[in-house]
């Protein structure tokens, strides 16, 4: 079985030797050999789905936070998904780092579990070190991927949205 890195490294490389080659689709074609080893590799659109290191910011609501929480109210933190993406099954991690505030509970890092495309839209549930949970939805656009979040813990909930573009 092979390692998610070892993966995404393959998967890395072969963007590397394809991407980087200029001409028409037909131009492109033609410098591949007919026999060549690489010649049956497919791609599913012009990108390599949602693998790779996403780095941006998330930003809290500030409609309906709890009363004892009101200092999370555009609580701004910057966030990094490092994403795999295997046929519509996405699997990686979350880190938070400090933004204008501290991460939610110190909660710094996370597993991304259950994710999933449903269509154009990405569904995940991150799963943080503290044992709380934060979902995540939005719709990926070439190397940028807006959406919205909501997290439980403890009986507080904070939701927001974020905004992460693809680092490589």
């Amino acid at each position: 079985m092979t390692s998610p890195v070892a993966r995404w490294l393959c998967i890395a490389s072969t963007l590397l030797i394809f991407g980087c080659t200029a001409g028409t689709d037909k131009q492109q074609a033609s410098a591949v050999e007919p026999h060549s080893a690489l010649h049956n590799v497919s791609f599913s659109g012009d990108h390599p789905g949602l693998t790779g290191v996403w780095e941006g910011i998330s930003v809290a609501d500030c409609i309906g936070i709890q009363i004892d929480d009101l200092g999370r109210c555009e609580a701004t933190q910057n966030i990094t998904l490092t994403m795999f993406q295997e046929g519509e099954k996405v699997s990686g991690y979350y880190r938070c780092a400090y933004g204008n505030q501290n991460c939610r509970d110190q909660a710094e890092t996370g597993v991304i579990r259950n994710g999933n495309m449903l269509g154009r839209r990405l569904m995940m549930r991150v799963m943080l070190e503290d044992g709380s949970m934060c979902y995540f939805t939005g719709i990926p656009a070439g190397d940028r991927l807006d959406g919205r979040y909501s997290c439980m813990t403890s009986g507080l909930f904070e939701k927001g949205g974020f905004h992460t573009e693809r680092s490589y």
